[in-house]
C-alpha cells in the first residue's frame, strides 16, 4: 500500500469491506472536513473525516440523501461499514466512506441550453422531493435585508479603513475604493428599492450552498452528483434556485450574467417545481440587494486581514453594476421568460 498523505487515518478503513487497498491520497478540498481518495481492488472510494456536521445532525443528512436518491436525484450515498453503520467513531473522530464519483465542475457559460435546462430540472426535482418527503421541523433561515442607512454606514466605515491603509502596492486598495464609492452612489440613488419585509411562501429544506464547485457533471454535462450537504437548511426554494443561477451563469466581469442560459435553466426548474413568479421575483430582489449591500471581500481584507479572496472583487463589482442596469432582464430570465 502506498500512503501519500501524512498521518492518514487508514485505521478507519478496517471497518469497511473495500478489498485490498492500493493507494490513499489526501483530497485538497474542504475547509472543515477532511477527505482522502482510496483506491482498492473493489473500486475507488472517498474516506471522509467529519468535522463540520457530526452525530445526529449528520445522520439526518444521510436520511435526506437516502430520500433524494430514492427519487432519482443524483446524490452520493454512504457505504455501510462491516456492522451496517453509515459512520464509525475512532479516537473521538467520526468517519464515513462513499463511492468515488467521477465528473467535473462546470461553468454554466460553457454548457448548452439543453444542459442548462437539465440542470434546472434536477434542482427542481431536488426541491420537489424535499418539499414532499422531508417536512421542515424548524422555521426558515431568516433573510433580513439591511436597511439603506445601515448599508451606507458600513460603506463609510470601510472607506475609512481603505483611506487608513494607503500604500497598498497590489492594486486592491484602488479597486476597493472604487467599489465602495460606486455602491454608495447606487444606495443614495436607489435606497428606496430595498426589498420589502415579506416572508417567502414556499420554504423547506434546501441544499444551502448550491454552486458549481458542489456539483459534478458527466461528459454530456448531465449532473452526476450533488455534493457537500453540510449546509442543509430550511430556506426559500426560489432563493436557492436564483442563487444557483447567478453562480452558474455569471461572466465574472462587467458583462454580468448570461440571461439566455438563465432562462433555459429557470424553465427547466419551473417545469418540475413551480413556486410561482411572485416568489421568484422576491428572491431576485433580495439577491440583488444582497449583492449591492454586501462587501465581504473588502471586510476580509481590512478587518480579518485575509487577502485570499481579493481576486473576486472586480467580478463582484462588475456584476452589481451590470445587474442594477439590467434588473428587469435578469428578473424575467429567472422566471423562465
Amino acid at each position: 500500500m502506498t500512503v501519500t498523505a501524512p498521518r492518514l487515518p487508514d485505521a478507519a478503513l478496517t471497518h469497511w469491506d473495500l478489498g485490498q487497498i492500493y493507494q490513499m491520497q489526501r483530497v485538497q478540498t474542504g475547509l472543515m472536513n477532511r477527505s482522502w481518495r482510496v483506491d482498492t481492488s473493489s473500486g475507488s472510494y472517498l474516506l471522509k473525516l467529519f468535522r463540520d456536521v457530526t452525530g445526529p445532525e449528520l445522520q439526518f443528512q444521510f436520511h435526506v440523501l437516502q430520500t433524494l436518491g430514492g427519487s432519482g436525484v443524483p446524490v452520493v450515498l454512504p457505504v455501510l461499514s462491516r456492522d451496517g453503520r453509515t459512520t464509525i467513531f475512532l479516537e473521538g473522530e467520526e468517519f464515513g466512506v462513499f463511492p468515488w464519483v467521477g465528473g467535473r465542475h462546470r461553468s454554466g457559460l460553457s454548457m448548452s441550453r439543453e444542459a442548462c435546462r437539465d440542470l434546472g430540472s434536477v434542482i427542481g426535482r431536488l426541491h420537489r422531493t424535499l418539499h414532499a418527503s422531508i417536512p421542515a421541523d424548524r422555521a426558515p433561515k431568516a433573510e433580513n435585508p439591511p436597511t439603506t442607512e445601515a448599508a451606507l454606514q458600513k460603506v463609510d466605515r470601510l472607506l475609512e479603513l481603505v483611506a487608513a491603509g494607503r500604500g497598498d502596492k497590489t492594486g486592491f486598495e484602488a479597486i476597493a475604493e472604487q467599489t465602495l464609492r460606486l455602491k454608495r452612489g447606487l444606495l443614495v440613488r436607489l435606497g428606496d428599492r430595498r426589498p420589502p419585509d415579506l416572508l417567502p411562501q414556499y420554504t423547506g429544506y434546501t441544499h444551502g450552498d448550491l454552486h458549481p464547485h458542489n456539483v459534478l457533471h458527466g461528459p454530456d454535462d448531465r449532473i452526476s452528483a450533488i455534493l457537500d450537504w453540510d449546509r442543509l437548511v430550511v430556506s426559500s426554494y426560489a432563493r436557492e434556485m436564483a442563487r444557483a443561477a447567478v453562480f452558474y451563469f455569471t461572466y465574472g466581469d462587467e458583462r454580468g450574467l448570461d440571461c439566455d442560459r438563465i432562462r433555459a435553466f429557470a424553465g427547466g426548474y419551473r417545469s418540475v417545481f413551480d413556486v410561482g413568479e411572485p416568489e421568484i421575483g422576491l428572491a431576485t430582489h433580495q439577491l440583488w440587494w444582497d449583492r449591492l449591500t454586501d462587501n465581504w471581500v473588502i471586510e476580509w481584507h481590512y478587518v480579518r486581514h485575509n487577502s485570499a479572496c481579493d481576486h473576486l472583487l472586480p467580478g463582484q463589482t462588475g456584476l452589481v453594476k451590470w445587474w442594477t442596469i439590467h434588473y428587469s432582464q435578469v428578473e424575467q430570465a429567472l422566471m423562465g421568460r
